[in-house]
Formats: structure tokens, C-alpha cells, sequence
């Protein structure tokens, strides 16, 4: 006899207490979109990312400015030294980046511009620092990892590293720091960990801002384990030895390290408060771009000494949030991203850049090494709580990121292509450092060396005005002085140009070409005896 069916036996007890099964259905749809946003990237996008960077960045290719006579600022030791094998001694290890510096006498052998060259290196090698930071943001599972990438490989506060001759070195840090990162994130065997400490030793000999790779590993372990035991940390032992070996090692005679008084320190914390605030500012928001930014130098007096750690104070809040929510996974990924670029970003703010006459000034090739950070932190928050809203998220992620990478397109391709032609460069340089005669000079000595249409973008008077400016504050410039001479004669003031052969003839001591000029320049004014006695000197 067949027995009733108990319909009640299928449904959970616990106790006597029934528990109704759940009629919410799960949210699928926010979950697949979470999914692929984390989609690795295909072959199309990376044909896509190195079309772009090589169409805005190509411009670059253009300019013949390299290792400029007008920059007295030694950029590289490469400029001092006569072969490769001096940047491979001890000393120079120590303090130098030798990969940079012996690629600079590498690209010299290449029967191509040299210029072309050395700027096409510096593309190939940030292509290649964006490809494996993409490689990094995936290891991690982060949402939106190529646009992140993306947007970094056309950041306009990339474009100085990649123009001005002495910077490679950054490019090539960056390289090694993300390929420690990679396989230390990886860490599949004992070889991942081996190639993971032999990267390291590498990107710590060429940069100091390399010693941040444990920490940032560290930080890998928070954000992938929720629950955390002291033994995760055991793999970093053997890294932070090896840092702080090579970090007493390379600091060993170096005399930076001595104490400073505290005038000085007040100083480099206004400096470094001052670049904190600058880099961050061109990481979010590259509006205002240049190869050099001015220093302000008044600025400790006009907020006061206190508010030179405000750039660092506004971390305060997003650390005291992290720390109350550090379970969630959101929260560990934020603090792994904030963490690495605070921990990247140290050596460079604490650096003083230097314009073209030495003067203080910003320079964005001290952002570059940290830059990744950041703006993969941005974009993967931005993108897992976009993706997180579903379909329409998806919707609205591509076209605010769409709109965001054009933006940066055209602001990249506009600074690259103002920087491209020698003399544009020179001008923008003179009008956002009119005190400095070095700009002007350069400009001048392009516009008596350019074709007759680009010399049609000043006048005669426009001229003058450019040379008494540089003679104001170099009169030991005696071939702008002739240039003077000259160009008041073409513009028909001969009294000035008399006064300037004059001073020419009286306080140096010209060749018989120019003496011959200054005859016939005198004879052309009536001062016959003066000619004659200038060309019998």
C-alpha cells in the first residue's frame, strides 16, 4: 500500500522550527557584469593600446632637441662620462641607474637621429611598463584593468619623461618594479619567488623608490586573505632583508644621509609638501601641463609652517574609513592601492627639481614611478562601483570612460605636439619662465639657424626685445651681441647698431671677418676713419 507523500520531510528543520525556503532570487545579471569587467584582455586591445601610444606619442619623434647645450643641469651622469664601462663601477652603482646610462651610449651607435632614437626607446619601454602593469591588475582579478592601463599609457604627466634627454631611468625602474610585483603576485613555485627576489635586487639597485616592493607585496596578502596570520608575511623576510642590505650598502658613503639643521628640514618639508600636492594634482587632474612647473617659493611664508603637511593630513580620513571597514574586500583593495602609491611616491617628493637655470621647479618624471598606482586605484574603485549597478552600469562605464580617454587623448596630443617643434617648445618655455635667459637664448639661436617662414613668427623688433633681454642679464654673450648688431642694422636703427659694433670692437677681440663687417657698417655711416682704423687692428 503506497504511502503518503510528506511534503513537509523536503523542507529544512532545524529543531522544530521550519525554515521556509527563500524566494529571493539571486542578483545575477550585477554579478556577471562584475565578471566582465575582470575579463582578461584580448589581442585587439592590446593592438589597440599601442596604436594609441604611438599616434599621440609620435609627435615626440619630431623635435632634434636632445641633451640640450642650455640646460645646466646634469640630468644623467651619462653627460660626464666618456664610456659605458664607467657607469658599471661601484661607485656609480651606487648612484646611478647603469641600464639607463649604458643605453644612452648604445643608442649613439644606431645610424639614425639620435634624438628619434633615444625618444623611440623611451615609447617602446612605456609600452612595455603598461603592458605588464595590465598583466599586474588582472593577477588581482580588478575591474576595468585596461582602461586603468589605458589611461596611464596616455597620461599627459607621462610625456616629460618620455621628451627630456636624462629620464629613462625612471622608465626602466618602473619596468622592474612592476615585473617583481608580477611574480612575487603570482608566486606559483619556488622559480616565481627566485625570478620575484632577483627583479627585486635589480629595481632596488636602479631606483630607491624600489624598496617599497615589500610593503606593496605585503599589502597583496592583506587584500587576497581575509583572515590574516603573522606566518602569510614568512615569503617577505627574505625581501625586506635584501632591501635593507641594499639600502645600507648603496647609502654606505653617501653624504646625503648626514643630519641637516632644522632650517633646512622645515625647508624639505615645504618642498615636499609642495610636491605631494603638485604630483597628486597632475595625476587626477593634468590640466596644466609643461616640462617644467614653477616653485613657489613663498609658499611656506603665506600658509605658515603647519600647513605644509596638509597635502599629507588629507590621507587622514580615507585611512581612519579603510580602517573600520578592513574585513570587506573593497576596503583592503583601496588601502592595497592608496598604500602603493604613497609608498612609490616618497623618494619622489622629497627630490628638488630643478629648471633649465637651476631654479626650483616641479618636474613630473618624479611622479612617473608611482603614477600607475594611482590612477589604477581611481579607475578600478570607479569601475567596481559603476559595474556594480548592472546593466546600466556597463552603459554608463563606457561612455564616461570613452569621454575620459578622448579627454586625455586630446590633452596628451596637444602637450606633445606644442613640445614637438623646437621652437614652440623654446617660446612656451620663455613665457612661463620670463626671468630666465635660457629659453630666449636657445629661441634665438633656432630662429637664425630656421628657414625664412618660421623667422616670419617674429619681427625684427620682436627680436631685439628677445637678445636685450638675454644681453640684460648675460652681456658675455658676444654672439648674441653681434646677432644685436645685425638685426638693428635690417631694422634701420643705425645709431643702436653703431653703439653695439662699438662695444664690440672696444671690449673683445673679434676676427678679421667680423672686423671687416664692422668696417663696412662704419663706412656706411660716414665714419670713414673709424672704418679704417677698425679693419688695420
Amino acid at each position: 500500500m503506497p504511502q503518503p507523500k510528506n511534503t513537509e520531510a523536503r523542507k529544512p528543520r532545524t529543531g522544530n522550527l521550519i525554515i521556509p525556503p527563500s524566494k529571493k532570487k539571486p542578483d545575477t545579471r550585477r554579478r556577471r557584469s562584475i565578471t566582465n569587467s575582470r575579463q582578461p584582455a584580448r589581442l585587439r586591445d592590446y593592438f589597440a593600446l599601442i596604436t594609441l601610444v604611438i599616434l599621440v606619442f609620435s609627435p615626440l619623434l619630431i623635435s632634434d632637441v636632445l641633451w640640450s647645450d642650455f640646460d645646466s643641469v646634469e640630468r644623467s651622469a651619462f653627460q660626464t662620462m666618456d664610456n659605458w664601462q664607467q657607469a658599471w663601477t661601484l661607485d656609480s652603482i651606487r648612484q646611478n641607474n647603469p641600464i639607463a646610462i649604458s643605453s644612452y651610449f648604445l643608442e649613439q651607435a644606431i645610424p639614425l637621429p639620435t634624438a628619434t632614437v633615444h625618444r623611440g626607446i623611451n615609447i617602446l619601454l612605456h609600452l612595455c611598463a603598461t603592458v605588464l602593469l595590465l598583466k599586474n591588475l588582472e593577477m588581482l582579478k580588478f575591474p576595468a584593468a585596461f582602461s586603468a592601463t589605458l589611461i596611464f599609457a596616455l597620461h599627459p604627466a607621462t610625456i616629460q619623461t618620455l621628451f627630456w634627454a636624462g629620464y629613462r631611468g625612471e622608465i626602466i625602474a618602473l619596468i622592474f618594479i612592476l615585473s617583481a610585483l608580477y611574480f612575487g603576485i603570482r608566486n606559483r613555485n619556488g622559480r616565481d619567488y627566485i625570478v620575484s627576489i632577483a627583479l627585486t635586487t635589480i629595481a632596488c639597485v636602479v631606483h630607491p623608490a624600489s624598496f617599497a616592493i615589500p610593503i606593496i607585496l605585503g599589502l597583496v596578502i592583506l587584500y587576497r586573505k581575509r583572515s590574516i596570520h603573522l606566518d602569510s608575511f614568512n615569503r617577505l623576510l627574505p625581501l625586506l632583508c635584501l632591501c635593507l642590505f641594499l639600502g645600507l650598502w648603496i647609502n654606505a658613503e653617501n653624504p646625503n644621509v648626514e643630519g641637516v639643521d632644522p632650517v633646512s628640514r622645515s625647508e624639505r618639508l615645504n618642498h615636499a609638501g609642495q610636491n605631494m600636492a603638485h604630483f597628486t594634482k597632475q595625476a587626477l587632474l593634468p590640466m596644466n601641463n609643461a616640462l617644467f612647473h614653477q616653485f613657489d617659493n613663498n609658499a611656506n611664508y603665506e600658509t605658515g609652517a603647519g600647513m605644509n603637511l596638509m597635502p599629507f593630513l588629507l590621507f587622514v580620513p580615507f585611512f581612519i574609513l579603510l580602517a573600520f571597514n578592513i574585513k570587506k574586500k573593497w576596503s583592503r583593495a583601496i588601502l592595497l592601492g592608496l598604500c602603493s602609491y604613497l609608498a612609490l611616491i616618497v623618494y619622489g617628493i622629497s627630490q628638488n627639481g630643478y629648471f633649465i637655470n637651476e631654479a626650483l621647479a616641479h618636474e613630473d618624471h618624479y611622479l612617473y614611478v608611482a603614477l600607475p598606482m594611482i590612477v589604477a586605484l581611481v579607475v578600478t574603485a570607479l569601475g567596481r562601483l559603476i559595474y556594480g549597478m548592472g546593466t546600466a552600469g556597463k552603459e554608463l562605464w563606457t561612455m564616461g570612460c570613452s569621454l575620459l580617454i578622448l579627454v586625455e587623448i586630446t590633452l596628451s596630443a596637444a602637450f606633445a605636439y606644442s613640445i614637438a617643434e623646437p621652437t614652440k617648445m623654446w617660446t612656451g618655455m620663455s613665457e612661463r619662465w620670463p626671468n630666465a635667459w635660457e629659453p630666449k637664448a636657445a629661441l634665438v639661436n633656432r630662429i637664425d639657424l630656421s628657414d625664412s617662414p618660421e623667422n616670419s613668427l617674429f619681427t625684427n623688433i620682436q627680436l631685439i626685445d628677445i637678445l636685450q633681454d638675454v644681453l640684460e642679464k648675460r652681456p658675455d654673450l658676444i654672439e648674441k651681441r653681434k646677432q644685436l648688431a645685425r638685426t638693428f642694422v635690417a631694422e634701420g636703427q643705425l645709431g643702436n647698431a653703431l653703439r653695439e659694433y662699438k662695444h664690440l670692437l672696444r671690449e673683445t677681440s673679434p676676427d678679421n671677418a667680423f672686423l671687416e663687417e664692422a668696417a663696412r657698417f662704419l663706412e656706411k655711416v660716414g665714419l670713414s676713419w673709424d672704418a679704417t682704423k677698425a679693419r688695420t687692428v
